[in-house]
């Protein structure tokens, strides 16, 4: 019985570290993470791949090195605004790497920066970028945050990466 609960607990999320796609670095630093399954070889992949990330406004501005893309995104924002923190409303742009292997590749996403607001108190001006571990990630542990901003803002986030890394092949075909 104690064998069967510990190998279900190892193949669970953790909570406290982990949310949807989101996983929690050693380093308090969060990233999206994804596998993608694919039926071809490495170079079958990224020539795809090459392919959608020119057509992707998000991803256009990676390199390609060595089976792999690298690079800054664009600034998109969160498609789903309602109700989420002031600081996560403006645009952002984040570091995307994409790896290849044989039959898949694996898409991260991390350094989530949002755009400052520019906002004026009686003379003084606050203009610094928000990360999105200072909303998401507790202070003192090394933990996600369980209140409801932080989750919302990962799971809003999480539907956007996936609605935007969805790579839809168009068949040509001869009727």
């Amino acid at each position: 019985m104690l064998l069967l609960i510990s190998t279900i607990y190892t193949y669970t999320q953790n909570p406290k570290i982990e949310y949807e796609n989101f996983k929690l670095q050693e380093d308090k630093k969060i990233v999206w993470q994804k596998v993608y399954e694919f039926k071809g070889s490495k170079d079958s992949i990224t020539e795809i791949l090459k392919e959608f990330i020119t057509t992707n406004s998000f991803l256009n501005n990676l390199k390609y090195t060595n089976y792999g893309f690298t690079g800054f995104s664009s600034y998109p924002k969160i498609s789903d605004l309602r109700g989420m923190p002031i600081a996560v409303q403006t645009a952002f742009n984040s570091f995307v790497s994409i790896d290849i292997k044989e039959n898949r590749c694996r898409i991260s996403i991390s350094n989530i920066k949002f755009k400052p607001l520019n906002m004026d108190f009686g003379g003084i001006e606050m203009n610094t970028n928000s990360a999105l571990e200072d909303i998401t990630v507790r202070n003192n542990y090394h933990e996600i945050r369980k209140n409801n901003t932080a989750r919302k803002t990962l799971s809003n986030l999480n539907k956007d990466f996936l609605k935007i890394l969805t790579l839809k092949i168009n068949k040509n075909e001869d009727w």
